[in-house]
């Protein structure tokens, strides 16, 4: 996200809090201990301005960052805010909350995931990649926050309050069976099961039920079939060919069909590969 704004360099305003919209750019939804950081503001007053841009709405000014912060002013009574306003798009806005409320670790794992979720999949804004990029976090840690979104809503608040980390609970999620869930969810919790403990278990999950159920390895099984049955008909081909004239008309005839068939072979191991691929990937070692 760099370039998109230098805040250092903008001037702080006074802004009267009554003019200001504070729901449109809500990622975090939480706020804790916000009576200590009321009585800092009553006592020293606001250190950090709050973000705002201009908006051409009922209320000239909307709150990108600092949601807590405005909050406490209004609960000392504050009629003005300190604050920097820029004038940026929905998207740069959006980017510059979720960045702020990373800087100052303030959200949970579960708001986290929310609002890479609402940028990727709601807003469309872009990828995992491109968000991941302007947010100085990997692909795969943002893949795997969106993820937890996936898991039932009571894991989902166990790691909103920090009962389950969500490296842990990334895990659980190729759990599909919701019994088999919660029961790993209290061995978790109870510290019956260590993380390697967790993984094995899971890929034993996975392994049982997918060899089951798979049709991916249903169709694995049909392909490996196929294949041996056209390799063993190339054979057959051969020793048939082998019975014209060398160079004959019907010979190149003959050598054409063998050429198609081979091609036909060909499709079906390098959908063969692909399948077996996807197999790897779904945790299945065919």
């Amino acid at each position: 996200m760099s370039g998109l704004i230098e805040l250092v360099h903008k001037d702080v305003e006074e802004i009267p809090i009554d003019l200001i919209n504070e729901d449109s750019f809500v990622i975090r939804t939480s706020y804790e201990d916000i009576e200590e950081l009321a009585e800092s503001i009553r006592s020293l007053g606001l250190i950090e301005p709050v973000i705002l841009r201009r908006s051409g709405g009922e209320k000239p000014y909307e709150l990108l960052a600092g949601h807590r912060r405005l909050k406490a002013c209004r609960m000392v009574g504050l009629k003005k805010v300190k604050a920097v306003v820029i004038d940026v798009n929905d998207k740069d806005a959006y980017l510059i909350a979720i960045t702020e409320n990373l800087q100052r670790k303030s959200l949970n794992p579960i708001e986290e995931a929310m609002a890479y979720y609402s940028y990727v999949h709601k807003k469309g804004w872009g990828g995992v990649t491109e968000l991941a990029k302007n947010i100085g976090k990997s692909p795969a840690y943002v893949t795997m926050y969106i993820k937890l979104l996936e898991l039932p809503l009571e894991v989902q608040e166990m790691i909103a309050k920090g009962e389950l980390k969500p490296f842990v609970a990334a895990e659980l999620e190729k759990v599909k069976d919701e019994k088999t869930l919660k029961k790993l969810v209290d061995e978790i919790t109870d510290k019956k099961i260590s993380m390697r403990e967790l993984r094995n278990k899971i890929k034993d999950i996975k392994y049982d039920f997918g060899r089951e159920e798979n049709p991916n390895l249903k169709y694995y099984t049909v392909l490996k079939n196929m294949i041996a049955a056209t390799r063993n008909c190339l054979i057959q081909y051969d020793v048939s060919i082998n019975k014209l004239e060398e160079g004959s008309d019907a010979y190149k005839k003959a050598l054409t069909y063998r050429f198609e068939l081979h091609q036909l072979l060909d499709s079906m191991l390098n959908e063969f590969s692909d399948v077996k691929k996807e197999l790897y990937h779904e945790g299945l070692n065919p």
